[in-house]
C-alpha cells in the first residue's frame, strides 16, 4: 500500500474520527475561534501592524496548513498502524510502543503538524499576537500536557521499554538528527 493511501486510510480510521469528534470539533475548533478574536482585539489595542503583506500571509498560511496537515496525518498514520490504536487517550490509546519512523527522532512529532496548523490560522489573520504570543504558549502547553498527563500512563502500561525510549528520544525537537548519532540502547521493535 502506498504511503499516501496509508495516510489517508489512517485519517479516516475510526480512532482518528473519534478523536476529531470528541476533542477537535467540540473543544479545539471553538477555542481557536475565541483565541483568534482575542488576538485580533489585542493587536488592535496594542497598535500592532500586520505581520506580512496581505497576499503573502495567505500563501504562507496555506503552505503551513498543508504541511501541518500532512505531518499530523503522517504521525497519526504511524501510531494507528504500528501502534495499533489511537494517538489520543481520549479515543483509546495505542496498544504498542512505536519507536521507529518519525517516532525514532521525537516522542511527540505530531505537535509539529498541529503547531503549523495553528500558526496557519494566525498567519491568515495576519495577527502578531496570535503568531508570536499565542502559538508559543500553545506549543509549551501542549508539550507540558504530554509530559504530565500522557507520559505517566504510558510508562505504567508499557514499562521499562517506555522508560528507555523516553531517555533516548527527545520530547519534541529531534536533536539527534541535527548532531552526530549516538548508539541507541533502545530495544528493537518486533
Amino acid at each position: 500500500m502506498t504511503f499516501v493511501r496509508r495516510t489517508l486510510q489512517a485519517a479516516l480510521a475510526p480512532a482518528i474520527r473519534d478523536m476529531v469528534a470528541k476533542v477537535y470539533i467540540p473543544i479545539l475548533f471553538p477555542l481557536t475561534f475565541v483565541l483568534s478574536l482575542a488576538a485580533l482585539r489585542l493587536d488592535e489595542i496594542l497598535g500592532l501592524a500586520p505581520l506580512l503583506p496581505t497576499p503573502v500571509n495567505l500563501l504562507i498560511a496555506a503552505g503551513c496548513f498543508i504541511l501541518g496537515t500532512f505531518l499530523w496525518l503522517w504521525t497519526y498514520e504511524q501510531l494507528t498502524r504500528m501502534g495499533e490504536g489511537s494517538p489520543s487517550p481520549t479515543a483509546g490509546r495505542t496498544q504498542k510502543l512505536v519507536i521507529c519512523g518519525i517516532y525514532a527522532h521525537s516522542r511527540n512529532p505530531s505537535i509539529f503538524g498541529k503547531t503549523l496548523g495553528v500558526l496557519s490560522v494566525g498567519l491568515a489573520l495576519n495577527s502578531a499576537v496570535f503568531c508570536l504570543i499565542l502559538v508559543p504558549l500553545l506549543l509549551a502547553g501542549s508539550l507540558a500536557e504530554k509530559v504530565w498527563r500522557q507520559e505517566p500512563p504510558l510508562a505504567e502500561i508499557i514499562g521499562e521499554a517506555y522508560e528507555v525510549y523516553r531517555r533516548e528520544v527527545p520530547l519534541f525537537i529531534p536533536w539527534k538528527l541535527l548532531v552526530m548519532k549516538k548508539k541507541s540502547r533502545r530495544p528493537t521493535q518486533t
